[in-house]
């Protein structure tokens, strides 16, 4: 898995600010007021695509050559982003997800009374049946 990734962005000059896609990932287009902003919106976009297409298993295409990436317009211009992966995964391996769970409503009602944290119990419960040790923090 590559952890480095350099892409060209297109930058198309409208009236209500700049429109910026990457020509070699599908899925990336980005209205913004103005180029800094707009960049920094596709990076983050460009990040979110990857670690997308990584997690389910789709081919990284490789950067376009800039000589044939085509311009349609004389006012658009060619930004090149790069982005270092593993910061990314790290955080997206870590969100958190909602998963419902069904359990006897004397179970809840108990559970509530104690005041206990279902998503710790769930949580430290999944890692015990799995085998994962998780150092405690000092």
């Amino acid at each position: 898995m590559k952890d480095t990734h350099i892409y060209p962005v297109v930058i198309e000059q409208s009236d209500d600010g700049v429109s910026l896609y990457f020509p070699d990932i599908p899925g990336t287009a980005v209205l913004a007021p103005n180029v800094v902003s707009g960049i920094k919106e596709a990076k983050m976009m460009l990040i979110d695509r990857l670690i997308e297409m990584e997690d389910k298993n789709l081919p990284i295409p490789e950067p376009s050559d800039l000589r044939d990436i085509e311009l349609y317009n004389e006012t658009d211009r060619i930004a090149i982003v790069d982005v270092f992966l593993p910061p990314y995964r790290d955080e997206a391996a870590n969100k958190a997800v909602t998963k419902n769970c069904t359990l006897p409503k004397w179970l809840r009602d108990a559970s509530e009374e104690a005041g206990l944290n279902f998503s710790q119990v769930l949580q430290n419960g999944l890692k015990e049946a799995l085998g994962i040790k998780v150092k405690e923090r000092p």
